[in-house]
């Protein structure tokens, strides 16, 4: 049995794995970490334990916890992992998206993948058919997009997320809900269209919190589940048992 721990900005996902079934999960704020992992049932049967952080690093507890457990770091410069990573500094790329990558790679084998997080930044990465990763593209995402208004400007207030059909704002806060909103659909929609042209058979999956706000408005692509960046862990657990 694998544990597969996904700690992002603000939430903590638990995932326990079968083989390559989920057969437990559960989320929680950050803060309540502790409480939570102990709460997993089974840990005396945990064989392997992974984690890919894009903040805090609760590392040092969950070695002490499970002692006899083995557990597997993204940052192990021997640890091996399903694609060719031709990215240029590679010791920055984030843990979040070597999973993602790795998931991609599992769930739809022999295809040029591109994956697109929609989270606190938006993330574009590229894996071809031969699985050989390229990079791809970041930027801000849409909480990020409204901050900076706020800050960068003298009279733009900070608003909250607010998904719109209006093309055309007819105040300050529609046009900016209108702007970022359509912005961000335009954006990734143009990506698409760019990489289609030197790959037409190209396999699109949108993942991450702010993803199910571009539904039916990203043209083709596949919106993956919360199980999504934790199976691409398991597989990269279950690549290296298989070496």
């Amino acid at each position: 049995m694998n544990l597969v721990i996904d700690i992002g900005n603000s939430k903590v996902k638990f995932f326990l794995f079968q083989k390559n079934k989920t057969i437990y999960n559960t989320i929680c704020d950050d803060e309540d970490f502790a409480k939570t992992f102990e709460s997993i049932p089974n840990k005396n049967n945990i064989k392997n334990v992974i984690s890919c952080s894009v903040s805090s690093n609760h590392d040092l507890y969950i070695t002490q916890s499970l002692k006899n457990s083995k557990h597997i770091s993204l940052l192990d410069d021997k640890l091996l992992i399903p694609f060719k990573n031709n990215y240029k500094t590679k010791k920055s790329l984030g843990q979040d998206r070597i999973a993602l990558v790795s998931s991609a790679i599992f769930n739809n084998p022999n295809k040029d993948n591109l994956i697109i997080d929609i989270g606190t930044c938006i993330t574009y990465d590229f894996v071809d058919s031969n699985n050989t990763y390229h990079g791809g593209a970041i930027s801000p995402g849409f909480k990020l997009r409204y901050s900076s208004l706020n800050t960068h400007t003298s009279n733009l207030p900070l608003l909250e997320f607010e998904e719109t059909k209006n093309i055309i704002g007819s105040s300050t806060n529609e046009s900016i809900h209108s702007g970022i909103y359509n912005g961000v659909i335009a954006e990734v929609n143009n990506y698409i269209d760019i990489l289609k042209k030197e790959y037409p058979k190209l396999n699109v999956i949108i993942v991450g919190g702010f993803s199910k706000f571009l539904f039916n408005r990203i043209k083709n692509a596949i919106f993956a589940n919360q199980d999504f960046l934790a199976q691409g862990l398991n597989y990269i657990i279950n690549y290296n048992e298989n070496r």
